[in-house]
Protein backbone atom coordinates (compact mmCIF):
# COMPACT_ATOMS: atom_id res chain seq x y z
CA UNK A 1 0.00 0.00 0.00
CA UNK A 2 1.42 3.65 -1.05
CA UNK A 3 1.37 6.48 1.25
CA UNK A 4 -0.60 9.31 0.70
CA UNK A 5 1.23 12.80 -0.55
CA UNK A 6 0.45 15.56 1.68
CA UNK A 7 1.47 18.50 -0.46
CA UNK A 8 -0.82 19.88 -2.92
CA UNK A 9 0.00 19.79 -6.67
CA UNK A 10 1.80 22.37 -7.27
CA UNK A 11 2.00 24.05 -11.26
CA UNK A 12 5.49 23.61 -12.73
CA UNK A 13 6.75 25.21 -15.86
CA UNK A 14 9.04 24.14 -18.46
CA UNK A 15 10.05 26.54 -21.02
CA UNK A 16 7.26 24.75 -23.73
CA UNK A 17 5.11 23.07 -20.93
CA UNK A 18 2.72 24.23 -18.21
CA UNK A 19 2.12 21.16 -15.54
CA UNK A 20 -1.03 22.34 -13.73
CA UNK A 21 -3.46 20.33 -11.37
CA UNK A 22 -5.06 17.78 -13.59
CA UNK A 23 -8.86 17.68 -12.67
CA UNK A 24 -11.98 15.62 -13.67
CA UNK A 25 -13.15 18.88 -15.40
CA UNK A 26 -10.28 17.64 -17.83
CA UNK A 27 -12.55 14.57 -19.15
CA UNK A 28 -13.27 15.61 -22.35
CA UNK A 29 -9.70 16.56 -23.13
CA UNK A 30 -8.26 13.24 -21.73
CA UNK A 31 -10.90 10.90 -23.24
CA UNK A 32 -10.50 12.47 -26.43
CA UNK A 33 -7.04 10.38 -26.60
CA UNK A 34 -7.92 7.74 -23.74
CA UNK A 35 -10.26 6.39 -25.98
CA UNK A 36 -7.63 5.85 -28.65
CA UNK A 37 -6.40 2.42 -28.78
CA UNK A 38 -2.59 3.20 -30.13
CA UNK A 39 -2.65 5.53 -26.57
CA UNK A 40 -3.71 3.08 -24.68
CA UNK A 41 -1.64 -0.06 -25.99
CA UNK A 42 1.28 -0.09 -23.05
CA UNK A 43 -1.04 1.14 -20.99
CA UNK A 44 -2.30 -0.88 -17.74
CA UNK A 45 -5.95 0.95 -18.78
CA UNK A 46 -8.32 -0.28 -22.01
CA UNK A 47 -9.06 2.65 -24.14
CA UNK A 48 -11.48 4.25 -22.18
CA UNK A 49 -15.07 2.87 -23.38
CA UNK A 50 -16.86 6.75 -22.76
CA UNK A 51 -16.78 9.91 -20.87
CA UNK A 52 -17.78 8.53 -17.59
CA UNK A 53 -15.42 5.90 -17.33
CA UNK A 54 -12.51 8.58 -18.05
CA UNK A 55 -14.17 10.53 -14.84
CA UNK A 56 -13.56 7.87 -12.78
CA UNK A 57 -9.89 7.59 -14.09
CA UNK A 58 -9.67 11.24 -13.50
CA UNK A 59 -11.22 11.00 -9.79
CA UNK A 60 -9.00 8.22 -9.19
CA UNK A 61 -6.18 10.27 -10.14
CA UNK A 62 -7.40 13.06 -7.38
CA UNK A 63 -6.52 10.71 -4.52
CA UNK A 64 -3.59 11.64 -2.15
CA UNK A 65 -2.07 8.38 -3.25
CA UNK A 66 -0.93 10.58 -6.95
CA UNK A 67 0.17 13.60 -7.64
CA UNK A 68 -1.45 14.30 -11.06
CA UNK A 69 -0.53 16.66 -13.48
CA UNK A 70 -2.02 18.34 -17.06
CA UNK A 71 0.75 18.59 -18.99
CA UNK A 72 -0.36 21.61 -21.31
CA UNK A 73 1.52 23.26 -24.19
CA UNK A 74 1.89 27.27 -24.13
CA UNK A 75 1.75 27.57 -27.62
CA UNK A 76 -1.73 25.31 -27.76
CA UNK A 77 -2.98 25.85 -24.52
CA UNK A 78 -5.22 22.97 -24.72
CA UNK A 79 -3.92 19.20 -22.64
CA UNK A 80 -1.23 17.07 -24.43
CA UNK A 81 -1.32 14.36 -21.70
CA UNK A 82 -0.91 13.82 -18.01
CA UNK A 83 1.90 12.99 -15.63
CA UNK A 84 2.14 11.17 -12.51
CA UNK A 85 4.05 10.40 -9.30
CA UNK A 86 2.14 7.59 -7.10
CA UNK A 87 3.07 3.99 -5.37
CA UNK A 88 4.69 6.69 -2.55
CA UNK A 89 6.50 4.88 0.35
CA UNK A 90 7.70 7.78 2.58
CA UNK A 91 10.30 5.74 4.72
CA UNK A 92 12.20 4.36 1.49
CA UNK A 93 11.92 7.85 0.51
CA UNK A 94 10.67 6.91 -3.27
CA UNK A 95 7.90 7.26 -5.81
CA UNK A 96 6.75 6.13 -9.15
CA UNK A 97 6.39 8.17 -12.29
CA UNK A 98 4.06 7.55 -14.99
CA UNK A 99 3.07 9.60 -18.46
CA UNK A 100 0.89 9.50 -20.91
CA UNK A 101 0.37 11.53 -23.99
CA UNK A 102 -2.16 12.14 -27.08
CA UNK A 103 -1.27 10.87 -30.42
CA UNK A 104 -0.69 14.44 -31.85
CA UNK A 105 1.64 15.30 -29.59
CA UNK A 106 4.24 12.45 -29.60
CA UNK A 107 7.65 12.69 -30.92
CA UNK A 108 8.00 16.12 -29.74
CA UNK A 109 9.59 15.91 -26.73
CA UNK A 110 6.86 16.88 -24.11
CA UNK A 111 6.56 13.57 -22.34
CA UNK A 112 10.47 13.65 -21.64
CA UNK A 113 10.57 17.22 -21.01
CA UNK A 114 7.53 17.04 -18.60
CA UNK A 115 8.51 13.95 -16.69
CA UNK A 116 12.05 15.92 -16.21
CA UNK A 117 10.55 18.54 -14.14
CA UNK A 118 8.63 16.35 -12.21
CA UNK A 119 11.67 14.39 -11.25
CA UNK A 120 13.13 17.92 -10.13
CA UNK A 121 10.22 18.33 -8.29
CA UNK A 122 10.59 15.02 -6.60
CA UNK A 123 13.70 14.97 -5.46
CA UNK A 124 14.13 18.45 -4.09
CA UNK A 125 10.59 19.54 -3.17
CA UNK A 126 9.60 15.95 -1.88
CA UNK A 127 13.05 15.58 -0.44
CA UNK A 128 12.67 11.73 -2.36
CA UNK A 129 15.97 9.55 -2.61
CA UNK A 130 14.86 7.37 -5.27
CA UNK A 131 11.97 7.70 -8.33
CA UNK A 132 11.17 4.22 -10.13
CA UNK A 133 8.94 3.99 -13.60
CA UNK A 134 7.85 0.97 -15.67
CA UNK A 135 7.13 0.16 -18.94
CA UNK A 136 6.33 -2.85 -21.12
CA UNK A 137 9.41 -4.21 -22.61
CA UNK A 138 7.94 -2.83 -26.51
CA UNK A 139 7.03 0.17 -25.32
CA UNK A 140 10.24 1.64 -26.75
CA UNK A 141 8.63 4.91 -26.93
CA UNK A 142 8.79 5.52 -22.93
CA UNK A 143 11.80 3.60 -23.01
CA UNK A 144 13.50 6.28 -24.38
CA UNK A 145 11.99 8.98 -22.48
CA UNK A 146 12.99 7.24 -19.25
CA UNK A 147 16.77 7.28 -20.53
CA UNK A 148 16.58 10.90 -21.74
CA UNK A 149 15.46 11.80 -17.99
CA UNK A 150 18.54 9.95 -16.89
CA UNK A 151 16.85 6.87 -15.72
CA UNK A 152 18.68 3.53 -15.61
CA UNK A 153 17.00 0.25 -16.46
CA UNK A 154 17.29 -2.38 -13.53
CA UNK A 155 15.52 -5.10 -14.92
CA UNK A 156 12.46 -6.98 -16.13
CA UNK A 157 9.88 -7.87 -13.82
CA UNK A 158 8.29 -10.98 -15.28
CA UNK A 159 4.62 -10.88 -15.50
CA UNK A 160 4.28 -8.53 -12.82
CA UNK A 161 1.79 -6.35 -13.84
CA UNK A 162 -1.94 -7.41 -14.57
CA UNK A 163 -4.25 -5.57 -17.15
CA UNK A 164 -7.66 -5.90 -18.59
CA UNK A 165 -6.03 -8.91 -20.87
CA UNK A 166 -3.63 -10.72 -18.48
CA UNK A 167 -0.33 -10.34 -17.22
CA UNK A 168 2.45 -8.25 -18.36
CA UNK A 169 6.56 -8.03 -18.24
CA UNK A 170 7.46 -4.92 -17.33
CA UNK A 171 11.03 -3.33 -17.60
CA UNK A 172 12.12 -1.72 -14.42
CA UNK A 173 14.10 2.00 -14.36
CA UNK A 174 15.00 3.88 -11.78
CA UNK A 175 17.06 7.20 -10.74
CA UNK A 176 18.51 8.35 -7.35
CA UNK A 177 18.83 11.68 -6.78
CA UNK A 178 22.63 12.21 -6.67
CA UNK A 179 22.52 10.74 -10.03
CA UNK A 180 19.70 13.32 -11.29
CA UNK A 181 22.07 16.05 -9.32
CA UNK A 182 25.46 15.03 -10.46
Amino acid sequence: MSDPFEVPVPELATERLCLRLLSVEDAPAVHAYACDPEVARFTLWPPHESLEFTRDFLRLLAHPAFLSWAVVPRDCGELAGMVFLHSLNRHHRKAEIAFNLAKRHWRKGFATEAAAKVLDFAFHRLGLNRIEATCMPANHSSRRVLEKTGMAHEGRMRRSHFRYDGAHDMDLFAILREEREG
